[in-house]
């Protein structure tokens, strides 16, 4: 395994804002950043030139489709085909990738066997430049912690086998008496790089604080990464044009990577489809764009309030957002968000002492009812 060297170069003085500076295989980033989604990219696709070149590649695989490409050759070339187009999609033709592989078991053992764990670690491997541990499809509880950690470790043994990167370890959403020890079982393994997954869930410090309090407590806090995977902003109400962006300020809870939210809201099947059927009607309503000047998800269906807000940084027109497909309005969020924690860094590097970005913080309106929990984040570690 390759070392992950990192080290805090600025801090908030009242909120858990950092800028983290991680070196690995000759290559260094710079936090705060957010990780792109190359599924959305096409040839047409264009950003503004601060945006970061940091991809998430998350793929959901289940037992039987692995069991389908260790049999049949054709298949197993076809997936092979999906994972490189999806690897050299970086935006500007170069930059660093995470690939998350999550696994669905369609058998009564809801954890990989081994010759699954081989393909899913094999799959991230290749397609990482930090190597994240599988993402379990199961619910982690106190009943199958204990298989939960047989399968981690296996994972890690299969990766070490032949391996040259630094590992990034999967904090599953799940009781919080069991972190202390998955953590601990990470760091005996020389893993600083943790990927917190919300599930589909909005984040909050409740969620992320027993990780970084054990974290501070064996005083490696500031020398962790911390990323952060399937986070939502929180519940849209039918009827209201915009809502606060409650998954872009889990950078204040100590996040240092945002990245995409792959689950979908949790419904049944039928009602599903429903649904899908009066967003085709409706496509206006089908997405939310983020504003960076007030920090809120506005609802295309708002086109006025959209125009007003819209920003001079970008490269994607209004037009496209509005009559063209809706991959328009994802890549607009990504492309802002992403300019957005450009502008943290900036500040962040430019604190004096105990100097805060809080004031910039609570100049954007819609997340107004958020700041006491962002001061609150840093008392409370």
């Amino acid at each position: 395994m390759s070392s992950l060297d990192v080290e805090t170069v600025a801090q908030d003085g009242q909120a858990l804002f950092r800028s983290q500076r991680a070196r690995f295989n000759g290559t260094e980033i710079t936090t705060p950043l957010k990780a792109l989604n190359p599924s959305k990219f096409r040839a047409d696709t264009r950003f503004d030139e601060r945006v970061s070149d940091f991809n998430e590649i998350y793929k959901k695989i289940t037992s039987d489709k692995i069991e389908s490409q260790q049999k049949n050759p054709d298949e197993h070339d076809k997936f092979c085909r999906l994972m490189e187009n999806l690897w050299k999609k970086h935006h500007s033709g170069s930059g660093l990738s995470v690939c998350i592989m999550q696994f669905l078991s369609e058998k009564p053992d809801p954890f990989p066997r081994n010759k699954e764990i081989e393909f899913l670690t094999d799959v991230s491997h290749s397609f990482s430049d930090i190597v994240p541990m599988p993402v379990m499809g199961a619910k982690i509880n106190g009943s199958n912690f204990g298989r939960y950690m047989e399968c981690l470790n296996a994972c890690y043994n299969t990766i070490e086998e032949l391996n040259n990167k630094p590992i990034m370890g999967i904090l599953p959403t799940m009781s919080r008496e069991l972190y202390p020890k998955l953590l601990e079982f990470y760091l005996e393994k020389q893993i600083f790089a943790f990927c917190f997954d919300f599930a589909g869930g909005t984040p909050n410090i409740l969620k992320l604080r027993p990780i970084l309090r054990h974290l501070n407590s064996k005083k490696i806090l500031e020398k962790s990464l911390i990323y952060g995977t399937n986070a939502r902003p929180g519940h849209a109400l039918k009827n209201t044009d915009v809502i606060p962006a409650k998954d872009f300020i889990a950078y204040g809870f100590g996040l240092d990577i945002l990245g995409e939210n792959h689950i979908p809201p949790a419904m049944s099947r039928g009602f599903r489809e429903k649904m899908k059927q009066a967003v085709d009607k409706q496509r206006p309503n089908k997405k939310r764009l983020f504003i960076k000047s007030d920090y809120g998800y506005y609802k295309t269906g708002a086109k006025e309030e959209i125009a007003v807000r819209y920003p001079d940084h970008t490269r994607i027109r209004l037009e496209d957002i509005f009559e063209g497909p809706s991959r328009w309005q994802s890549l607009f969020n990504m492309e802002q968000q992403s300019l957005e924690t450009d502008s943290l860094r900036g500040r962040l590097n430019s604190l004096d002492g105990g100097e805060t970005i809080m004031k910039y913080i609570e100049g954007k309106e819609q997340i107004k009812r958020e700041i006491g929990h962002l001061r609150r984040g840093r008392k409370s570690i």
